[in-house]
């Protein structure tokens, strides 16, 4: 019996005269779509150019996780565990994403933490698994990004761990990054107007295709939705973007209910347990994927009114906050830019 492998998923042609790309990867859904508008005038944006820089990017997404998945035994995070406290030459890309990382670790004063894998393991949101006190107590001391160290630009890319017990887990930041990738290739490939959805991670450019009768119209802006915490059914407002990336963290993404009280994914790395917060979601709306998945975790912790605060002075992003009543707030920059679609929650 021959044992083929499957085939690559194809891209479709969409309603909207866009072709699109979907597929598995880093355990979620990712869809791709992109449409004939060129990002300079001697660009290639016929269907089959359109499909290949799809495939590319799939080939792409492919080649990420081959290497910083945590998981596969011969990741560079993989690789980086068992060489513990030694470093590891890894690909320039893992040296990239862990340093730009370990910037977002210190500028949020160590609330998002790229070693939280060390405790994360410990929980089971699927099953409903709690973590015992003493297993906590026993992890958090080896909970902290300071313990990784990567080598400078410019040199040789290598990746240490220096305490063998940390365990290095880039799944809060890594889709950001790829995400940022991908539109990238996309530009170079001469794509000018595309939609990319990396499992929550939505990444924008060129603005809404226009219609036949609006061509020389200046670019509509995507109108991205985000999702209600309370009816994962509804959204609670829709956003405007031209060209952007947009990301949310929530509670409710993964939370399970045990003994009567609520447990959610998003932990506190001072003590190993769900973040007390009185933030339903925090949505950051910024140039770059990775600055919203470095700093959505961060305000979803800090609590909506130092949430706020804190957005307003880093420069190039902005936020949205929906609290546990149900109350929605966002950033100056977004004047204008949302559409809240249901009535607060009292």
């Amino acid at each position: 019996m021959s044992h083929q492998k499957p085939r690559p998923p194809a891209p479709v042609g969409c309603s909207d005269g866009g072709r699109e790309l979907a597929f598995t990867a880093f355990d979620t859904e990712v869809r791709l779509r992109v449409y004939p508008a060129p990002a300079r005038p001697d660009a290639d944006v016929s269907p089959a150019a359109l499909d290949a820089a799809l495939a590319t990017c799939r080939m792409r997404c492919a080649y990420f996780e081959g290497i910083l998945s945590r998981t596969r035994p011969e990741s560079d995070i993989a690789r980086a565990h068992r060489a513990a406290p030694r470093p590891v030459p890894v690909a320039p890309e893992t040296a990239e994403v862990v340093r730009l990382a370990l910037g977002y670790c210190e500028r949020s004063r160590g609330l998002f933490d790229i070693t939280m894998g060390t405790v994360t393991s410990l929980w089971d949101f699927h099953a409903g698994r709690v973590p015992t006190a003493l297993a906590l107590a026993r992890a958090l001391p080896h909970v902290d990004y300071r313990l990784v160290e990567v080598s400078p630009p410019g040199t040789a890319p290598t990746l240490a761990i220096g305490d063998p017990e940390t365990v290095l887990d880039l799944g809060g930041i890594a889709k950001g990054y790829i995400a940022d990738d991908l539109a990238a290739l996309l530009e170079r490939a001469g794509v000018g107007c595309f939609a990319l959805n990396l499992g929550g991670n939505v990444m924008l450019r060129g603005g809404r295709p226009p219609r036949a009768d609006d061509a020389g119209a200046a670019p509509l802006p995507w109108r991205t939705g985000i999702a209600d915490p309370f009816d994962a059914a509804r959204f609670c407002a829709v956003v405007d973007v031209v060209d952007g990336s947009v990301v949310t963290s929530g509670a409710r993404e993964r939370s399970f209910v045990k003994g009567g009280r609520v447990y959610h994914h998003i932990l506190d790395p001072a003590s190993g347990m769900p973040a007390q917060s009185d933030v339903a979601s925090a949505t950051v709306v910024a140039d770059r994927s990775l600055d919203c998945d470095g700093y959505s975790t961060t305000l979803f912790m800090l609590g909506a009114q130092e949430a706020l605060a804190f957005a307003e002075g880093v420069s190039g992003i902005e936020a949205l906050i929906v609290d546990d009543r149900g109350r929605l707030s966002w950033t100056s920059g977004l004047a204008g830019r949302v559409h809240a679609s249901v009535q607060p929650r009292r």
